[in-house]
């Protein structure tokens, strides 16, 4: 009986341990079985973020991405982007080219634009792999200025943002319906809805669709701004200093470009805000960490893991107070153009490292070849798989982890930003012009090379000088002679005038054509506007209908004609007794030269004696010349009133003004051979030029007026305004109104508080942010770039070399070796090889210009010929000659 009841007991317990095993078992999640019916191509999946750097500490807050796609898969320590910016990137991403063959250089112009949809659109790895029979679906952010108005060719499933990065409060086009979102957090994250969705177009395409492969492109919006993290988040990452690299706050930098040479170090302010934009930014990557996961966990549910490739990157890097800019991208450094990159999937082996460099314009023939899909010539990228399987054979990897090719991987990328704006290409036309003129030495015969530099009006100016019937001096029946004016370099072509026949020539120098030493015509001025109307109406008011006025303008007041024709008259002498009359011993030949007689040049006496004459006649000259103005002025003073020029006022412009007592006008003595055309449109250029200066000096004292406020008006005060307006040297004083006034709305790039002459500079105040973090620290203004940091760069990455060489769009040059100078602290230029610059700017050239990945490849590899450690002596610049060199902005080592 007791056994029996010992067995029931031990039956019992032994079901209530196989019952709770049973139960656990079904409680945890298993992995299904294989598939029966697995398709033959990889599922593909891009996860990118936007800003994400990989210097700055950011991937090491990410545990569950590491553990998923650093320690099962593949990293590449060498990744680089085409432009730190989002649109040129994203492009590159999409199309494999380099941003001189989509044409899309900035965030603005033809991002997204009406060339890009026409010409490169069609043309992205979307549509070969839609084409291919994938099933492709984009969810999150795709250019900056996509307006969500369509959906691009190639995808199947589209939840598109409209316009840039946001977390809240923004629109997408989901599947050709603009769809709102607000701020609620649990349904409008945006982070979250593109894990959500996408995790539900893979089990609808896996269910539905079991033998078709995915390709699905994740573009979150994190990092990048207003840096919205989820709640849960929002108390991490407190003082985090990662971001402090040895570069943080190292300003100002004089040997680097514009932007970084007049950047100051930062105040505690801009300090305070580089910690706390480093804490939200790594806030809101613990969503995208999230995400990773949650894919990762539905393949392995699915059973799709081990078909699927995983790649996890970022359209570029970022900077957060190096160099003393206070955030941004758009440098051309590594923690700006440096990005992770991290492949996972089926035939990679885990915890693997390549060091060989590698771009984002990689990534679309890398995917074309995942999905065995053909790689179009015109990507200018290559496939990395290739990379991948050399890895497998440990022979191929040396000790630095670089992988050996049959075919050698390139070792050199490019690097674009920017683009050349409409004022630069004027301002890089007139350097050009100015380099053909400083090397025009011999008109007849101008080298290939310096005559590409000349305009089309100098080019047809020199055609026209070379022809012998254009030689001067003017002969009978010849319209045109090229004369050499003083102060111009080229020749000028004017037209032959009768007074050009007697005119004699003086030839300068070795040029061959002369200088023609001409007296300036004596021509009227012109008529101004008021005087023509008052001639218009006198002639309407007193002349018949039929009659045509022919206008005459006021002469140029001259001596009466007895005067002027014997200055030493009897008249005058009685006058001007005073003026000793004396013969003139220097005459004005008719080649314009003036001829004294010998005794002048000889006799020191008698030069003495002459020019005190001289001296003599002059200031009675000016005598004379103030009394008539005081007549003049007498006479419009006492003006007869019953005369008809007393309706025209008592303006001295109006018609047939009397020059004398006498009654009738100054004759005309204007030189009948003097064409008096020529100098009329500077007759009016000059004028104008007048008034346009004098209306500036009113709107100058007008403006530098203080004028008084409302509010400074006191009672027995003197009270004044000072505003930013008073001070006009630095250091200045920009206390504007730092927050929008309310109802107010307004870009806070190029705020009115923070304009700043070249730059692009933007406001921060306690109203940007909200969510928290929030930043009640106050306003500031921090600057971001300028409008000359454009700049086409070589990144350079061997087994022996590892630099970065850059040329700047204002002919600035930059070179930076890692291997001594990890954080490129030091611009070396002045200490670089000529050799070496040499060879460097001529790559850099074959870059710029490739097209394919057969040309790209091709410049980017290093060659024998190439090896930069061989040169002579003799191709070196001494200092002297190297810092002249580099200091004249001289770029052609041609």
């Amino acid at each position: 009986m007791t056994s029996t009841i010992h067995v029931s007991y031990l039956l019992l317990i032994v079901g209530i341990l196989a019952w709770c095993a049973t139960a656990w078992v079904d409680s945890t999640p298993r992995r299904p079985n294989r598939r029966k019916n697995k398709q033959t191509k990889p599922n593909i999946i891009v996860i990118m973020t936007d800003d994400q750097d990989i210097l700055l500490g950011s991937m090491e807050v990410m545990p569950k991405t590491l553990r998923i796609m650093r320690d099962q898969g593949l990293e590449f320590n060498n990744s680089f982007v085409s432009s730190p910016m989002c649109c040129p990137s994203r492009s590159s991403f999409l199309t494999g080219l380099y941003p001189h063959n989509h044409n899309v250089y900035t965030n603005n112009e033809n991002c997204s634009g009406d060339y890009w949809i026409q010409n490169h659109e069609p043309n992205t790895f979307a549509t070969y792999l839609n084409n291919a029979g994938y099933r492709t679906g984009y969810f999150g952010k795709y250019l900056n200025k996509y307006n969500g108005s369509y959906i691009p060719p190639g995808w199947r499933e589209w939840v598109g943002l409209v316009r840039n990065s946001r977390f809240y409060n923004y629109s997408i086009n989901f599947n050709g319906n603009k769809m709102e979102h607000g701020d609620n957090y649990y349904g409008d994250y945006l982070t979250d809805l593109i894990a959500n969705d996408s995790v539900t177009f893979l089990k609808q395409s896996k269910e539905y669709f079991k033998r078709r492969p995915v390709l699905m492109v994740l573009s979150t919006p994190a990092p990048h701004g207003p840096e919205d993290s989820a709640p849960q988040y929002q108390h991490l990452f407190y003082n985090n200093t990662l971001h402090r690299t040895p570069t943080w706050n190292m300003a100002p930098n004089l040997d680097k470009q514009y932007l970084l040479k007049i950047t100051k170090q930062m105040e505690p302010i801009h300090q305070k805000f580089t910690d706390v934009l480093q804490q939200k930014r790594l806030q809101t990557l613990q969503s995208v960490d999230d995400l990773v996961e949650k894919v990762y966990t539905e393949l392995w549910m699915l059973g799709e893991l081990d078909n699927t490739y995983i790649i996890y990157t970022s359209d570029h890097g970022y900077h957060l107070g190096q160099y003393g800019v206070i955030k941004g991208k758009g440098l051309p450094y590594d923690f700006d153009i440096r990005v992770p990159l991290y492949i996972r999937g089926p035939g990679i082996k885990p915890r693997s490292r390549v060091s060989n460099v590698v771009m984002n314009v990689d990534l679309a023939p890398t995917i074309l070849d995942m999905a065995g899909v053909p790689i179009p010539d015109h990507m200018d990228g290559r496939s990395i798989l290739k990379l991948i399987k050399s890895y497998k054979d440990s022979t191929s990897v040396d000790d630095k982890e670089f992988v050996q090719m049959k075919k050698p991987w390139r070792d050199t990328v490019l690097l674009e930003r920017g683009k050349i704006t409409k004022n630069k290409q004027k301002i890089l036309m007139k350097e050009q012009n100015q380099l053909f003129l400083d090397n025009l030495s011999n008109m007849d015969n101008i080298p290939p090379q310096i005559l590409q530099y000349a305009t089309r009006k100098q080019r047809r100016i020199l055609k026209q000088c070379s022809k012998s019937k254009n030689k001067p001096p003017c002969k009978v029946g010849q319209r045109y002679q090229c004369i050499q004016e003083p102060g111009r370099k080229l020749p000028r072509l004017q037209k032959c005038r009768s007074k050009d026949l007697a005119l004699g020539q003086n030839v300068q120098g070795d040029s061959p054509y002369p200088t023609m030493q001409q007296k300036p015509c004596r021509c009227p001025p012109m008529m101004n506007a008021q005087e023509r109307r008052n001639q218009e109406q006198f002639l309407l008011n007193h002349v018949n209908k039929d009659f045509k006025p022919k206008f005459i303008s006021r002469r140029k007041r001259q001596l009466p004609y007895d005067l002027v024709d014997d200055p030493f008259s009897d008249d005058f002498n009685e006058q001007y007794p005073q003026m000793e009359l004396f013969e003139p011993r220097c005459r004005e030949l008719p080649n314009n030269t003036i001829m004294c007689d010998q005794e002048l040049y000889n006799n020191v006496d008698a030069w003495k004696n002459h020019k005190g004459q001289l001296d003599e006649m002059i200031q009675e000259y000016r005598k004379m010349l103030e009394d008539l103005r005081t007549y003049r002025r007498h006479l419009k003073t006492t003006k007869p009133k019953d005369s008809y020029l007393s309706q025209f006022g008592d303006d001295e412009s109006g018609p047939g003004y009397l020059d004398n007592t006498d009654g009738y006008l100054s004759p005309d003595l204007t030189d009948p051979d003097c064409d008096c055309d020529d100098n009329l449109p500077g007759t009016i250029q000059e004028k104008r030029q007048r008034r346009k200066d004098k209306r500036k000096e009113r709107k100058r004292r007008k403006f530098r007026k203080r004028r008084k406020n409302k509010d400074c008006n006191k009672p027995d005060m003197n009270c004044f305004t000072h505003d930013h307006t008073h001070w006009r040297t630095p250091p200045l004083w920009d206390s504007r109104t730092w927050n929008l006034p309310p109802n107010t709305k307004m870009r806070r790039m190029n705020h009115p508080a923070c304009k700043r002459g070249q730059m692009e500079c933007y406001l921060m105040d306690d109203t940007h942010w909200k969510t928290p973090p929030l930043w009640t620290y106050g306003p500031f203004c921090y600057c971001t770039n300028s409008n000359n940091n454009t700049y086409w760069c070589l990144r350079t990455v061997n087994q022996t070399h590892d630099l970065l060489y850059c040329e700047f769009i204002n002919n600035f040059i930059s070179y930076y070796d890692l291997l001594t100078d990890p954080f490129q602290e030091v611009n070396t230029i002045h200490q670089v090889n000529y050799g070496v610059l040499q060879q460097l700017h001529d790559q850099l050239n074959e870059m710029r210009a490739c097209k394919g990945h057969r040309e790209c490849d091709k410049a980017g590899t290093l060659k024998e010929r190439r090896n930069r450690d061989n040169f002579d002596d003799d191709d070196d610049f001494n200092d002297e000659e190297l810092n002249d060199y580099i200091d004249n902005g001289n770029t052609d080592f041609s």
